[in-house]
C-alpha cells in the first residue's frame, strides 16, 4: 500500500527572495535542522513505509520551490521497492557542459548490528548521521544555488536502499545501481557523494576507490579544503569503501565519496541520533562543496 501522506514544511526552511545575501551562503545550522526533521519521521527503511513516504514528500516539497525540475524514479529489486529523487537546478548561463552531480542516500539501515547491546541489534537505526546528514547537505545546497549563479547545471540525486548491504544477501547501493542502469544516457562531468558528514569529530580521508579512479576530481576538492583550512578533510589515504559512488565509477563516470572514516562509534547502532551531529561539521563540508561548485570549470 502506498501511503498518501503530505506535510507542511517548516517556514524557516523555505527560500525568502527578499534576503538574497543570507540565501547565498551555506548554513550548517539550517542543514542540522534538516537532520532533525528527517529523524522525526523515524527509521526510513523498508519495514516503515509511512516514514519512507514522509521522507520522500519532505525532500520533494523542499526541492520544488528551489529546483527547475524534480523527478521521482521508482524501482524494484528482489521484492523491495525504492524511490530515487532527482532534482536539477539550471545554470542561467545556458552552458552546454554536462552537469555537476551531488548525491546522498536517504534511506536508513533496518538493523543495528554493531550496537554494543545484543538486544538492540535487530532494531532499525534512526540514521541521523548515516542517511540524514548527506540529505541535509544537499537540501541546503539547493537553497544556496537557487539564489546563486551556477557555472553549469547542478543535479541533486537522493538514492534509496543504499544501506541494505549484507542483510538477506542483499548488496549495498541498490538505488545508485538502479539509477545508473535506468539512466544510461546520464554522464555528469563530475560527481560527489556525501555520506556520514555530521559527526562532531568529522574525519574525511581520501577514500581509495575515489582516489584510484577519480584522482583529479579528488585533488580539486581537497585543494579547496586546504585553502579553507578545513580540519575535517584529512590529507592521508583512507580505505576502499563500498558506497553510492561505485556504480558511477564502474560506469566510467568520475564520482568521489566524502565519507567519515574510521567509522564513528555510533555507526550501525541505535545511537546514531541527532545529539551526535555538529552544525560545524556540516558547515565545513558545505563550504568546500559550495566553493567547488561555484568555481567549477568543465
Amino acid at each position: 500500500m502506498k501511503y498518501l501522506i503530505r506535510l507542511t514544511l517548516v517556514a524557516t526552511l523555505l527560500p525568502c527572495p527578499n534576503v538574497l545575501s543570507a540565501q547565498t551562503q551555506f548554513e550548517g545550522g539550517r542543514a542540522l535542522q534538516h537532520i532533525v526533521n528527517q529523524v522525526a519521521f523515524g527509521p526510513r527503511e523498508p519495514n516503515n513505509p509511512a516514514a519512507k513516504q514522509l521522507t520522500v514528500d519532505y525532500i520533494q516539497q523542499t526541492l520544488e520551490p528551489l529546483a527547475d525540475r524534480v523527478t521521482l524514479q521508482e524501482f524494484s529489486y528482489r521484492g523491495l521497492f525504492g524511490t530515487n529523487i532527482w532534482a536539477r537546478i539550471k545554470s542561467p548561463s545556458g552552458h552546454n557542459a554536462q552537469p555537476i552531480m551531488l548525491g546522498a542516500h536517504w534511506d536508513t539501515r533496518p538493523q543495528a548490528e554493531m550496537d554494543p547491546d545484543p538486544a538492540l541489534r535487530n532494531r532499525p537505526i534512526l540514521g541521523a548521521n548515516d542517511g540524514a546528514s548527506g540529505v541535509a547537505v544537499l537540501l541546503e545546497m539547493a537553497r544556496v544555488f537557487a539564489n546563486s549563479p551556477l557555472p553549469v547545471d547542478l543535479d541533486l540525486v537522493f538514492f534509496d536502499l543504499e544501506d541494505m548491504g549484507n542483510i538477506n544477501n542483499l548488496p549495498y547501493s541498490i538505488g545508485a545501481k538502479q539509477f545508473v542502469t535506468k539512466n544510461p544516457f546520464y554522464r555528469p562531468s563530475a560527481g560527489i557523494i556525501v555520506d556520514m558528514v555530521c559527526a562532531k569529530n568529522l574525519s574525511i580521508p581520501r577514500e581509495l576507490y575515489s582516489q584510484t579512479k577519480a584522482g583529479q576530481l579528488m585533488d580539486k576538492v581537497w585543494q579547496i579544503a586546504k585553502q579553507q583550512k578545513s580540519g575535517a578533510f584529512k590529507h592521508h589515504m583512507g580505505i576502499s569503501i563500498i558506497d553510492d559512488h561505485l556504480p558511477f565509477l564502474n560506469a566510467g563516470i568520475s564520482v568521489i565519496d566524502l565519507i567519515h572514516y574510521p567509522f564513528p562509534d555510533h555507526w550501525h547502532t541505535t545511537a546514531d541520533t541527532v545529539d551526535k551531529c555538529s552544525a560545524n561539521s556540516l558547515q565545513q563540508v558545505g563550504d568546500v562543496l559550495q566553493q567547488f561548485i561555484a568555481a567549477y570549470k568543465p
